[in-house]
Formats: C-alpha cells, structure tokens, sequence
C-alpha cells in the first residue's frame, strides 16, 4: 500500500534517501559523516517546505514496514524548495547560491526513489513510479524526470523498460548522471 510520509516517517526515510543518493547527501548536509549526515536528512524531512520534506514523499509499506520511497515535486518550484536547504548551510558557514541543476522546466521530477534491500526486486519500485506517473497526470504534468547514476545499470534497465528515454548528462556534486525523461498524457 501507498502512502503519504510523515514527519515520524523521517528516521527510516533518511535512510532509504541515503541509500540511494550517496555522496550526493554530502553536498546536500554539508556533513561527512554517515551519523551526521543521517541526522540532517531527517531534519530536512520534517521541514513542512523543502526538497526533502515529507510533503514530496510517499511510500510503500508491507506489514507495517516502509519497503521503498519515493520523493517528487515540480521541477519549477526546485529553486525555492532548495532555499530551506541553503538557509541551514549557511548555519555551517557553507555558502552556497544554489546546488547543481537535476532538472528542467515543466517536469515532475522524481528526485530519489529508493526500495530497502529486503524487498527489492518484488516490483516496489514499478508500483512508486506508476503510482508517481499518475500522481503527475493529475497535477497537470506532461513530462516526467529523473536522474540515474551510470553506475547503476539495473536502474537504468527499469526506466527504459516503463518508457523513460535519455535526454542529456548532467553533473551532480561532481558525478554525471543520466538524465531521464517520460512523456504522459494530462488527466482532463
């Protein structure tokens, strides 16, 4: 089943988020350590306004357990849900005007999707991102993103396989990604 997150979601879904970011948690915390790191992005989680908070998350639970997650907002609204983020990291005395670009105008954009390796590999991720597909439609979206590491071709394999194509490489946090694009038809 799917729901929406919960702030008292926040510990298990910082590390679903964790899981699948990796050091991309680094630029988004400002931390280095895997503790700290942790912490900041349950922070962030329990924000009611930013990239990461609960309100873009939703997940898949069985038997009372988050299995996987997944986080979306409007790709337009990216700049202002990341103000949150920056705010806090100029308490750390790291300055930074914005974070690298994961996408473009007028997406839906899928920014972590992420199933805990016990139930991997039972369709989670499919049921999120066709969960996600329509949530989309519903807002008014024509267009779908997300990024995938290259290193990560099993990932790859299932967005082309449910009719994600390549549009372009970008660089985030120093690492390029596949950026990923799915044309859906509006909800009238």
């Amino acid at each position: 089943m799917i729901k929406k997150a919960k702030k008292e979601d926040s510990f298990l879904l910082s590390q679903l988020i964790f899981n699948a970011i990796g050091s991309v948690a680094n630029t988004l915390t400002g931390e280095n350590e895997n503790e700290k790191i942790l912490q900041t992005l349950e922070f962030y989680i329990k924000m009611d306004y930013s990239r990461l908070s609960h309100n873009n998350i939703w997940f898949y639970e069985v038997e009372k357990e988050i299995a996987g997650m997944i986080l979306t907002y409007d790709s337009n609204e990216s700049q202002e849900l990341d103000l949150p983020l920056i705010k806090y990291l100029q308490t750390k005395d790291l300055h930074l005007n914005s974070f690298d670009k994961e996408s473009f105008e007028n997406e839906f954009y899928i920014d972590t999707l992420s199933v805990s390796e016990k139930f991997q590999r039972k369709g989670i991720g499919t049921k999120l991102l066709s969960f996600i597909e329509e949530k989309a439609k519903e807002l008014g979206f024509n267009n779908l993103s997300l990024l995938v590491d290259f290193d990560n071709p099993d990932a790859l394999k299932l967005y082309k396989k449910i009719g994600f194509k390549n549009n372009t490489t970008l660089n985030v946090s120093n690492h390029n990604y596949m950026h990923m694009k799915k044309t859906v038809l509006k909800k009238n």
